[in-house]
């Protein structure tokens, strides 16, 4: 009677310590899940900021092109505008210049008229008599011709000047629409840098605020995971306690804690292969570099995992825990511990000792997991360490 009463109260020490474990590691695992989902929110953020950034310095180039374009067409309607001006004034001088001929042609028909009817011209032809008359005549045409030349000239370069004048003007027309349209496109070009602008600002203010959750949440992790190894040494040391007391009260009692050997066996006899190995990886389901505590060995739902070694076990839970699922933690003594993760189902509880390859679950996907697989832990003082270093 008095031996049930101590394994009674051994095992109540161990679901008190695994309880408190439990709430522990899901703690820790909770705050690491959001830390890794903040850190993954800020990693897509900076992506999404690179992309703005690469699309607001092309905005900011197309303005700056576009700039350039008015800036040159610009230039070149001060240019027309100053040649249109060139232009009128030379049109103005010849105008000037013509009214100028123009005028002295008049007065010469008009003192032709007052002098009897006789114009300078006739009076040149007929001076020197009839003997110099084919002289006189062909000195007097080629006089007209001047004449006549020197106003044709003057209404040709007038009416050169007007075309040429016409054409600028029609081409400074052209130039000031090009630089109307380039002054929209500059303008709709800003506005796409002015939003990319505010867009960018957005991000930042985003994976500023990712970052603090991160950095909060890893801090909290740190302490909950201090909690956690706090609770798992204390529920060895209180089923070490427990199983001294129950070896004092009967040296025959079959209630002590099982002390493993020391040497650890595969887990999973049928599986041999390591799908992910200890250390630091990108978190398959999260994305993310983060530490990855045990090995995990791929196998079929249902597939018979052991004991690594002979011992008592301190945890055997049910759910989802942080990311474990279902699994077990068998104390060996001297501070070692295995864990056994994702089970579809387990065949042990806690404070139940079991032998070294004893059938404690089957292989499963519960938890965190993308595929059936046991992903197996081993530790020491709570402290992670490397597994394949010991099976």
């Amino acid at each position: 009677m008095r031996k049930k009463v101590i394994s009674i109260v051994v095992i109540l020490t161990l679901i008190c310590a695994n309880s408190c474990l439990s709430l522990a590691a899901k703690d820790s695992d909770t705050y690491k899940n959001k830390a890794n989902e903040a850190a993954s929110n800020s990693k897509k953020a900076q992506e999404e900021l690179k992309e703005v950034k690469t699309e607001l310095n092309g905005a900011l180039q197309a303005v700056s092109e576009v700039s350039d374009q008015i800036s040159d067409v610009e230039s070149e309607i001060n240019t027309l505008s100053n040649k249109i001006d060139e232009l009128k004034n030379s049109i103005s001088e010849k105008e000037a210049d013509l009214k100028q001929k123009e005028s002295l042609l008049d007065e010469r028909l008009a003192a032709s008229y007052m002098n009897g009817g006789t114009s300078p011209y006739m009076d040149a032809l007929f001076s020197g008599g009839v003997v110099n008359l084919v002289t006189n005549y062909d000195m007097i045409k080629q006089i007209a011709e001047y004449d006549n030349n020197l106003i044709n000239e003057v209404k040709n370069t007038k009416a050169a000047l007007e075309e040429e004048k016409k054409q600028s003007e029609e081409a400074k027309e052209e130039k000031e629409k090009k630089s109307e349209e380039l002054k929209s496109l500059k303008s709709q070009k800003q506005a796409k840098v002015n939003s990319l602008t505010a867009e960018e600002k957005e991000i930042q203010s985003k994976i500023d605020e990712y970052d603090a959750e991160t950095k909060k949440m890893k801090k909290l992790e740190s302490e909950a995971l201090a909690k956690e190894k706090a609770a798992e040494e204390e529920a060895r040391k209180k089923a070490a306690a427990s199983s001294s007391s129950s070896s004092s009260a009967s040296s025959r009692s079959s209630s002590s804690v099982s002390k493993g050997s020391g040497q650890f066996m595969w887990p999973v006899p049928s599986s041999h292969s390591i799908s992910s190995p200890y250390g630091y990886r990108v978190h398959p389901i999260y994305g993310t570099k983060k530490f990855h505590s045990g090995i995990d060995i791929p196998a079929p739902t249902g597939t018979t995992i052991v004991a690594a070694d002979s011992g008592t076990v301190i945890l055997a839970s049910y759910g989802y825990n942080g990311g474990y699922g279902n699994y077990v933690i068998i104390s060996h003594g001297n501070g070692y511990t295995t864990r056994y993760a994702h089970c579809s189902s387990l065949s042990v509880s806690v404070g139940q000792q079991v032998s070294k390859g004893q059938k404690i679950a089957a292989v499963g996907s519960t938890g965190a997991s993308t595929g059936p697989h046991c992903h197996f832990e081993v530790r020491i003082n709570g402290e992670t360490q490397n597994p394949s270093n010991y099976v």
